[in-house]
């Protein structure tokens, strides 16, 4: 079985609950396909709790992780996340990845967070952790693969870096007006990476034996499907990487694999956690323990959808054209439990059971509803 797991609004949908429900049984791999350790995927259990960023959603269950070739990750913060994985749970950590994958450099995050404090007023809504910069740079000569650093000594990656200071980043510092430079000792930041992808990453060169191992493959997208970076339309608040259903699928078909669902996941109210247009409602009051406010999303707001059409349809919409064969098309609404079992739209709040009707008419396929932050009590239709 190979599924996605996508936002379908700004991010910050319940992609972690969903992820947790789908690896509850079986022997599963989780696919990080998109952005990097920017993500903030919640799952809660009765007895702990936990954020992720790098590793997969499934960790409580025993789900292995593999970072595809599209995804960035940070090495640097790698080690921590798993420290504090480890003071909650028990369950052993497996990680997997393509030697493709470009990763996110202290440079890059330097460089995004500075970028974001000189646009003052006009900021992007970036993370602050320099997933826009990594790609940027990635795309050009100075892109820094896994399989590079495990090829390389300690000594030479270091010069690598180095090179990458001295050629990238000092003339992105003078093109921005950056008033400062970031103060790096090359030798010690080359070992760290070098410890961590050795003691933490296996680099898989057969990914279709890899994926054909496991009895569920679930693709774990970051963010949501209105950050896409091909929504023009919501530039400059959006992001550098697909966010829809593209990367599972194309992944899968370089491998002569196929995708088997689509799982949209949304709340039952609409948020936002970044800079950029939103209609807020001052009449919802939410309580938000992931999503604290930081220097450079400001405060989480909350709101209504557009319309329950829309929502429903967008989720459609993305899997039709993004993918060119059938599949299952698939919603997941989270927190029903705050809204009363109602999801609230600005032409009017509908009752779960008439929302079900709704999206069954307008072409979704199966329907997971939480009306609890516990994967154990997701409810299938």
């Amino acid at each position: 079985m190979y599924c996605a797991v996508i936002g379908n609004n700004y991010g910050d949908e319940g992609k972690g609950l969903a992820v947790d429900y789908l690896t509850l049984s079986g022997h599963n791999l989780v696919v990080r396909h998109n952005g990097g350790a920017q993500a903030a995927h919640t799952v809660d259990r009765e007895d702990k709790r936990f954020v992720f960023h790098e590793l997969s959603s499934g960790s409580f269950n025993g789900a292995d992780t593999y970072w595809a070739s599209t995804f960035l990750p940070d090495l640097y913060k790698l080690e921590e996340e798993i420290n504090e994985f480890f003071q909650v749970s028990s369950d052993q950590v497996r990680i997997y990845a393509s030697p493709c994958c470009c990763i996110t450099l202290l440079y890059d995050v330097f460089l995004n967070q500075k970028r974001e404090e000189l646009r003052g007023d006009d900021k992007h809504g970036s993370c602050g952790m320099g997933i826009w910069e990594a790609t940027k740079r990635s795309g050009g000569d100075h892109k820094l693969t896994l399989g590079d650093i495990a090829s390389l000594s300690a000594n030479d990656l270091a010069k690598k870096i180095k090179l990458i200071e001295a050629e990238y980043v000092a003339l992105k510092i003078a093109k921005f007006g950056i008033g400062e430079c970031l103060e790096l000792d090359t030798v010690k930041y080359a070992s760290i990476l070098k410890e961590a992808l050795e003691k933490y990453v296996t680099l898989i060169s057969d990914e279709k034996s890899f994926f054909e191992s496991y009895d569920n493959v679930v693709f774990e997208g970051g963010q949501g499907l209105l950050l896409d970076t091909a929504r023009e339309d919501l530039w400059p608040h959006t992001t550098c990487s697909r966010t829809n259903i593209t990367n599972p699928v194309k992944i899968l078909e370089s491998v002569g694999l196929k995708l088997d669902e689509a799982v949209y996941v949304t709340r039952s109210y609409l948020t936002r956690h970044g800079a950029g247009p939103f209609e807020e409602d001052t009449e919802l009051v939410f309580e938000d323990q992931t999503n604290k406010p930081n220097p450079w999303q400001g405060e989480m707001r909350f709101g209504r959808h557009d319309s329950v059409t829309d929502l429903i349809c967008r989720a459609v919409k993305d899997c039709k054209d993004n993918c060119p064969y059938k599949i299952r098309t698939s919603m997941f609404v989270t927190h029903l439990d705050v809204t009363s079992d109602m999801v609230l739209a600005k032409d009017g709040d509908i009752a779960v059971r008439d929302f079900e009707r709704m999206a069954f008419e307008h072409g979704i396929d199966k329907l997971y509803l939480a009306g609890s932050r516990y994967s154990k009590d997701v409810k299938t239709l």
